[in-house]
């Protein structure tokens, strides 16, 4: 595969980050304005979140034509979305190490993610820093679950609007490489 068929593949999955992007500064703006709202409505909200970041994440890794481990971080992501709609009676502290947890995973799939692509492109930093990002509040999540419900919303909301900014930047970066492409490949355009 050449450079310009891995950037142009890439260009055509900018929808799926973005759409990323709305949904968890969804989430976000939820956890930040309704910290105080009960865990059962936050436990849906980030179920359903992972849920539908599972699909796209399967989704964009069959596009990209992934195998295998490729599938590892949306198939977790879609099990533990299912875990927290399922089985919602679980403790907080449960509940905050499992999202940790996935935020870990799907921190360090970002990064893996990111390592894999060629060069020091826009991508690629906006990759590791979702990456980063992403595993750091998973940390901050598994090694102290015992915080205050507000203060861990509060968390998550900081954590989602960043994260949000990230994939909708990132989405909108690969639709404008995308389109220089096309341009560059039609130049009658």
């Amino acid at each position: 595969m050449s450079a310009g068929e891995e950037i142009g593949g890439r260009g055509k999955l900018w929808r799926s980050y973005v759409v990323r992007g709305l949904l968890v500064g969804l989430l976000g703006l939820f956890a930040l304005f309704w910290p105080s709202a009960s865990l059962a409505i936050l436990v849906t909200l980030v179920g359903l979140f992972l849920l539908a970041d599972g699909v796209m994440g399967c989704i964009g890794t069959f596009r990209a034509g992934g195998r295998g481990v490729d599938f590892l971080q949306p198939a977790v992501t879609l099990v533990v979305g299912a875990i927290l709609l399922f089985w919602p009676g679980t403790t907080l502290r449960v509940l905050l190490i499992i999202f940790g947890a996935w935020a870990v995973i799907f921190g360090v799939g970002q990064v893996l993610a990111a390592r894999k692509l060629s060069g020091q492109s826009d991508e690629v930093r906006f990759m590791t820093a979702i990456g980063a990002t992403s595993a750091i509040v998973g940390l901050v999540l598994i090694l102290w679950p015992g915080s205050g419900v507000v203060a861990i919303s509060w968390v998550i909301a900081l954590a989602a609007l960043v994260l949000a900014a990230l994939f909708i930047g990132l989405g909108l970066r690969m639709r404008r490489l995308g389109a220089r492409l096309e341009s560059l490949r039609d130049p009658g355009r």
